[in-house]
């Protein structure tokens, strides 16, 4: 048996994740989307559907429609305050290699909305390449020791951006959230997983089967029901949903291209 003490990232990771159980209402499903145009279109071109990509585009282009989902609650100790970005950005956690160890760090898709796929890949692919040492935040917890110091800075952190909306604003947060867990599928059991984050909208990670000569993509999903209302929830799911079918030709060629 080993009893040791907790690393700073675990520490801070726990702290991250402790507020956001404490500080949202999340309520949790899973969306089944037919996802066969999208799947023969990148078939006809010879590539790898580039699924994270896809899912960060389409829940921007979903927010656009529905501004209501672009939105984050706030419980400062002055009150509850309610950011509504003009801007459509979509965070994404990446777990960056150095040294032969994984940090988690995030990133985030300005303007998602107005950026192309190959743009989107090219930013994950540059985000991965990232030094932790030259992360906002990264860098106060890479090779840092557990101690009440670095323990303090993290939460001094922390608070501001959670509880100085323009604070977290000018770090470029976005409202919605997509996990970099997409490409984890697996043929011979689901791998879809919920997802929960300081977001109004989250997306987990998926499951893509093949039945019936269709391609079904399950996605986990959560949103903030502080943030909006169930009803807005089913409206804006619904269009995240039309928008990866593809069955409006518009909007397929916004997310191809």
């Amino acid at each position: 048996m080993s009893i040791r003490k907790a690393s700073l990232e675990e520490w801070f990771l726990i702290h991250q994740l402790s507020h956001i159980k404490k500080n949202h209402f999340h309520l949790p499903f899973y969306l089944t989307i037919d996802i066969t145009k999208l799947v023969k279109f990148y078939e006809s071109k010879n590539e790898k559907l580039p699924m994270t990509a896809l899912l960060i585009k389409a829940s921007a282009l979903m927010a656009k429609k529905h501004p209501e989902v672009n939105r984050i609650v706030f419980r400062t100790f002055y009150g509850i305050r309610i950011l509504d970005p003009a801007y459509i950005s979509v965070n994404l956690p990446i777990m960056i290699r150095s040294e032969g160890k994984s940090y988690l760090a995030a990133t985030v898709l300005e303007d998602a909305d107005q950026k192309t796929i190959l743009e989107i890949n090219e930013k994950i692919k540059k985000a991965l390449g990232q030094e932790m040492s030259d992360l906002k935040i990264g860098k106060y917890v890479y090779n840092k020791s557990n101690n009440i110091f670095n323990r303090l800075r993290l939460r001094f952190i922390h608070f501001m951006v959670n509880n100085f909306p323009s604070i977290h604003e000018s770090f470029g947060g976005g409202a919605i959230a997509v996990s970099s867990l997409m490409n984890h599928n697996h043929p011979d059991f689901d791998m879809s997983m919920m997802a929960y984050g300081p977001t109004g909208f989250t997306i987990g990670s998926c499951h893509l089967s093949e039945k019936n000569n269709k391609h079904l993509l399950k996605v986990g999903i959560a949103y903030d029901h502080f943030a909006f209302s169930g009803e807005k929830s089913i409206e804006a799911t619904k269009d995240l949903s039309l928008i990866l079918t593809g069955r409006d030709e518009e909007d397929f060629l916004h997310l191809t291209s």
